[in-house]
């Protein structure tokens, strides 16, 4: 019987020593693998997703954008470039809707965020509420972080006004138009949108 209590013990102790050692390699392999620049993360992929969106592949970059919410659902710029995806591919604004409020919520700051959300409600040109929410959009974006605006699909705040204005056109307040025409003339002399904007009114 000596024998057999002592291989026992025997393959008890290497038991322990060896969930021991697995215990440390996984630790160790944790915090390497949060240093090491090549490890699959939210950030990593949403990097991706706006490289992809600035080369004109939405569908990669929407790949992308949602590969990194499965890793960090609450990544504001993730749903974001969901939103900005969606829109740009024309595939489903009520995604595209989601998108912008999810990013939002998780980051009022999110600027661009604020004005692909004003982008959609003027696209979908519903009823007065969509003007009036869009307009509040832009001016959210307005009082955002300036580091989230103009990186893409608009230059400057010269379109944001622009936007602003043909809110104000399609509801039938016209005084208010020509002061975010102006605005953005003002800023841009060559902006297409005011410039139309302000021959109409001009009609």
């Amino acid at each position: 019987m000596y024998p057999v209590r002592f291989k026992l013990h025997h393959y008890s102790v290497c038991a322990v020593l060896l969930a021991s050692i697995f215990a440390m390699m996984t630790t160790l392999n944790g915090c390497s693998s949060d240093s090491d620049p090549n490890t699959p993360s939210a950030v990593n992929y949403t990097e991706q997703g706006w490289s992809h969106y600035e080369s004109g592949n939405y569908a990669q970059a929407l790949l992308s954008f949602e590969r990194a919410l499965n890793f960090d659902e609450e990544l504001a710029d993730a749903h974001n470039g969901v939103g900005w995806s969606h829109l740009s591919l024309s595939l489903n604004p009520p995604l595209a809707q989601e998108a912008f409020q999810n990013a939002v919520q998780l980051d009022t700051s999110n600027a661009d965020a604020w004005v692909g959300l004003a982008n959609i409600l003027y696209l979908r040109n519903k009823e007065a509420a969509d003007f009036k929410a869009a307009i509040r959009a832009i001016d959210n974006a307005l009082q955002g972080d300036p580091q989230y605006l103009f990186r893409h699909d608009y230059r400057s705040k010269a379109d944001l006004y622009a936007l602003k204005a043909s809110c104000y056109f399609y509801l039938g307040e016209h005084q208010s138009a020509e002061i975010e025409i102006n605005k953005a003339l003002q800023i841009d002399t060559t902006n297409e949108t005011a410039i139309t904007l302000q021959n109409l009114l001009a009609e």
